[in-house]
C-alpha cells in the first residue's frame, strides 16, 4: 500500500514537472505596424496572463520598420498592415530567409474629415483625385467650401501609405504638398485640428475619435452613382467596404518556439475573440 502511495505521488510530481518544463518562457520582441500595435499589446497582455514566465514586448514603427528589424534579427515577429514588397522578399532571400505570413486580422481603411465639413461621401475616383493633386479645393467634390483641400497621409515607411498607394492611387505617387504622419493617431489628430483636412486611418482609430467628436467618417462608393459605403465591420466581414485589407504577422521562416506559441494564441478561437475588442474583424 506504502508502495502504492509513493508511486501515484511520483507519478504526480513527474507529471506535474514535465507540465512546468514545457510551459512557455522568455521574451518575446514584436515591432511593426502601427496599425496593428493596439491589437498586438491586447494579445499580448492576455498571452501573458496565460503564461507569467513570459515577457512579450511590443513596439511600432511601421510595417518596413518592422520587416527590416526581422531581417536584422532584432525582433522575432513583424507586424504589417500589408504584404511584404518584393524588395523585402528578396533582401530576405539574400539573406537565406524565407518570409512566412500570418494573417491575423482584416481592417477597413476609414475616409476622414473634420467634424465641420459637410462632405459625407466621395467615390474613390474623386480620393485619387484628391490625393494625387488633381482636385484641390473642397467645392470641387460638393462642398460648402472653397478652401484648399489640406492633404493628410502616413509617411512611406508605413504599411497603411503603400496599401492605399497601391489600391487608391493605383501605384501613382502622392501628390508632393501631402502633410505626411509617422502614426494613424498623428494622421487623425491632424485632421480633427483642422477644418480643410481629409485623411485615411484604420477604422478602429476613425470610429473612436468619430465617437468623441473630433473626426467624421464619410462614406465612399466604388464608382459615381452608386451607394457609399461606410467601414463598419458588417460592411468589411462582407467585402462591400472598398477600402479593405489583412493585417499580418510574419517570421522569418517556419516559426517555431514562443514565436509559435505566440502565433497559434492569437489565431486560436480565444485570440480571434479579442479582435473585436480592439475594432478589427477577426478572419477566422
Amino acid at each position: 500500500m506504502k508502495k502504492t502511495i509513493l508511486w501515484c505521488v511520483l507519478c504526480l510530481f513527474g507529471i506535474t514537472f514535465v507540465a512546468a518544463a514545457a510551459a512557455p518562457r522568455g521574451n518575446l520582441k514584436i515591432a511593426g505596424s502601427t496599425t496593428v500595435l493596439p491589437l498586438s499589446q491586447i494579445w499580448a497582455e492576455a498571452f501573458m496572463k496565460k503564461h507569467p514566465q513570459v515577457s512579450v514586448s511590443v513596439t511600432g514603427g511601421g510595417s518596413g520598420v518592422g520587416l527590416s528589424s526581422l531581417l536584422n534579427g532584432t525582433c522575432d515577429i513583424a507586424n504589417s498592415s500589408r504584404e511584404a514588397k518584393a524588395k523585402e522578399i528578396a533582401s530576405a532571400r539574400q539573406r537565406n530567409i524565407k518570409l512566412t505570413a500570418f494573417k491575423c486580422a482584416k481592417d477597413g481603411l476609414a475616409i476622414v474629415v473634420h467634424p465641420s465639413n459637410n462632405v459625407k461621401n466621395l467615390t474613390m475616383a474623386q480620393i485619387k483625385d484628391i490625393y494625387s493633386g488633381k482636385i484641390r479645393t473642397w467645392d470641387q467634390v460638393g462642398g460648402d467650401s472653397k478652401a484648399d483641400i489640406v492633404v493628410v497621409g502616413r509617411d512611406s515607411a508605413s504599411g497603411t501609405y503603400g496599401f492605399f498607394q497601391e489600391a487608391v492611387l493605383g501605384g501613382a505617387a502622392y501628390r508632393s504638398d501631402m502633410l505626411s504622419q509617422a502614426t494613424n493617431a498623428a494622421v487623425a489628430q491632424t485632421v480633427a485640428q483642422s477644418k480643410s483636412a481629409i485623411g485615411y486611418v484604420g477604422m478602429a482609430y476613425a470610429w473612436d475619435m468619430s465617437e468623441k467628436g473630433k473626426l467624421k467618417v464619410i462614406s465612399v462608393s466604388r464608382q459615381k452613382g452608386q451607394p457609399g459605403i461606410l467601414p463598419t465591420d458588417e460592411n468589411v466581414a462582407n467585402g462591400s467596404y472598398p477600402l479593405f485589407r489583412y493585417l499580418y504577422m510574419y517570421t522569418a521562416g517556419k516559426p517555431s518556439g514562443l514565436a509559435k506559441d505566440f502565433i497559434d494564441f492569437c489565431l486560436s478561437s480565444e485570440g480571434q475573440s479579442l479582435v473585436s475588442k480592439s475594432g478589427y474583424m477577426p478572419v477566422k
